[in-house]
Order: C-alpha cells, then sequence, then structure tokens
C-alpha cells in the first residue's frame, strides 16, 4: 500500500504500560481508530515502530534498577554532608571535584596518539575535547570511589533481587531497600523517574500517530482510488508530482542568504542541497493538503489518546 506520509526519524520510547518497563499512562485500547467503519488495531502498527519500543522499553528497566542504586547514594551523600554540617554540593567539590588531577601534556598527547588514525583532526583541535575527557573519566572514578566509601561504612539491605513496576496504588508502599533504616519504596523510585516516563509517553504516542495517520491516509487514497476507479498511483502523480513546483536558483539564493548562519559553504557549494530542501517541503505540503481532502468527506475516529503530565509537573 502506498504512504502519504513516511515516518522518517523515529525518536521512540517505550509506551506506558503493563509488562516489565511500567510506563503506561494509562491503558491504551487495542482499536486505535475507525476509518469508515474499518478498524485499526495497535498490532497493525508498523514492525519499525514496535520493535523499537521494545527495545527501549528494556532500557526503561535498566532505568528504574539503576534509580535504586542512584537513590542508595543520593541518601548517603546526604546523611554524610549533615555529618559534616557542609551541603552536598560542598561534600562533592570537596571529595571529588578537588581530587581530580589536571592531565598532563604528555598524557594529553599520549591520548591522542593511541587514536590519532580513527581522529580526523589535529592534535590542537582536539586538544581542548580531551583534556575535557580525560577529567571527566577521572571524576567519574572518584565518585565511585567516594560512593564505595560511603556504602562501606552503611548498612544496606536491598529486598528485592529486581525493581518491578507498581501494578496498584497500594504497591507504591513496597519497600525495596533499607539503608541505615531509612526505607527506599517503590513510591521514591516511580517519582524521580516520573519526568522520564512522561518523555517516554509523548515519545511513543507520537510515533505511534504518526504510524496511525500513514494507514489512514493510506486506507483513505485506496478507497478514493477505488471511487475515480485508477490506480493510487494516478491520484499521487496529479495531486502531488503535478503540482510540485520548479525551484528555481533564485529562491535558493533568498533560502541560503535568509539562513546563512546555519551553512558552512558558499551558496554554489550548498545550492543543490538547498534546492532539494526546498522540494522536499513543498512536496510535503501537497501531501498533507491531500491527506487533508482524503479525510473531509471520511467518517475517522481516532482512540489513540496523548498522555497527560505527571501530576507534580502540572501547572496550577
Amino acid at each position: 500500500m502506498l504512504s502519504l506520509f513516511v515516518l522518517a526519524s523515529l525518536i521512540l520510547f517505550p509506551q506506558l504500560g503493563g509488562g516489565p518497563c511500567g510506563c503506561e499512562d494509562k491503558p491504551q485500547v487495542n482499536i486505535l481508530a475507525v476509518v469508515n467503519g474499518v478498524k485499526i488495531t495497535k498490532q497493525e502498527l508498523g514492525s519499525q515502530t514496535q520493535n523499537a519500543v521494545s527495545q527501549l522499553q528494556e532500557e526503561v528497566v535498566k532505568a528504574r534498577n539503576g534509580e535504586l542504586q542512584r537513590q542508595i547514594n543520593s541518601f548517603l551523600l546526604e546523611a554524610e554532608a549533615k555529618r559534616r554540617a557542609v551541603s552536598s554540593a560542598k561534600l562533592l567539590e570537596l571529595e571529588i571535584t578537588a581530587k581530580v588531577v589536571e592531565p598532563t601534556e604528555a598524557e594529553v598527547k599520549a591520548f591522542y596518539n593511541e587514536r590519532k588514525e580513527r581522529m580526523s583532526k589535529d592534535f590542537k583541535d582536539v586538544r581542548a575535547e580531551i583534556i575535557a575527557y580525560l577529567k571527566a573519566e577521572r571524576e567519574k572514578a572518584e565518585s565511585l570511589k567516594f560512593a564505595a566509601m560511603l556504602r562501606n561504612t552503611a548498612v544496606i539491605t536491598v529486598l528485592v533481587p529486581e525493581i518491578t513496576p507498581p501494578a496498584n496504588e497500594q504497591q507504591l508502599d513496597r519497600i525495596f531497600a533499607k539503608v541505615n533504616g531509612h526505607n527506599i519504596t517503590s513510591r521514591d523510585i516511580e517519582a524521580s523517574l516520573a519526568p522520564l516516563i512522561f518523555k517516554v509517553q509523548q515519545g511513543v504516542y507520537e510515533a505511534r500517530k504518526a504510524d496511525l495517520d500513514m494507514k489512514i491516509n493510506d486506507m483513505l487514497l485506496e478507497e478514493e482510488a477505488k471511487r475515480q476507479n485508477t490506480p493510487p498511483q494516478s491520484i499521487l502523480a496529479r495531486e502531488i508530482r503535478g503540482k510540485m513546483p520548479i525551484i528555481s536558483d533564485q529562491q535558493a539564493r533568498t533560502f541560503y542568504d535568509e539562513n546563512q548562519g546555519k551553512f558552512t559553504g558558499d551558496f554554489p557549494k550548498v545550492k543543490f542541497q538547498i534546492i532539494q530542501f526546498l522540494m522536499e517541503r513543498e512536496q510535503r505540503k501537497l501531501t498533507e493538503t491531500l491527506a487533508a481532502e482524503l479525510r473531509k468527506n471520511a467518517a475517522v475516529q481516532i482512540y489513540l489518546t496523548p498522555p497527560e503530565p505527571p501530576k507534580s509537573t502540572r501547572a496550577g
């Protein structure tokens, strides 16, 4: 089936819902839309969308388990800062930042020489980046060392082998770990992950809606083609390719002048790239116009709903 919309790049996140991801905003009905009496279900979404969602749901599972360790470290950091009568930021500065040794010039050059074949820039052009990278790695090492020291002097009991999402409100009170008598619960984990979870919900909704819109447009195009007793390609040729404007050099030049800061080369070097971009933009406009026309007299009900922001982030 021909597509009116192409799902070009998917920034996918797992759909919040049941399963080990535990990131469903609310249970979505299996029927995502009904088009002139024909149902479109979740299972009919493209394999690219479904596979990417499944893969990224595993990342959310890992993030949830990592969050427990982060909260243990955070509690121990705050407790140690309180014991020393300093702020957490000051304690991090004393125990981590102050202990990071500045890379020597010899170390920076050695790092560059070991990776010279993979680098496309001269040493002087990447020197600052290498220094920043080496310092960040040393800071990470100091962080791990400090966290280990805090943990060695604490009483930590992890009560579950794996952090699972709550199935209901009551499960938010599950205790996952005890740190010096302090309980870390499912509620703590979910509250901390709320911004990430909402971002996940938004990403998956947008990806699924793009896929769904593409299928709806395909169905309507096929129906219109049957009504006109003509192939779908003929409609696309007439309504899109037949109406495509010719992009002149002057139009490309105007676009270049208006967006000069975004280009690295002179106009002659990027002219054809600009013309291609402008042609694709016009094609998208014509495609959207055709899709809108096809929907005018169609009965389209969409049941895929967008996520709601977490309560803590809502205005008011």
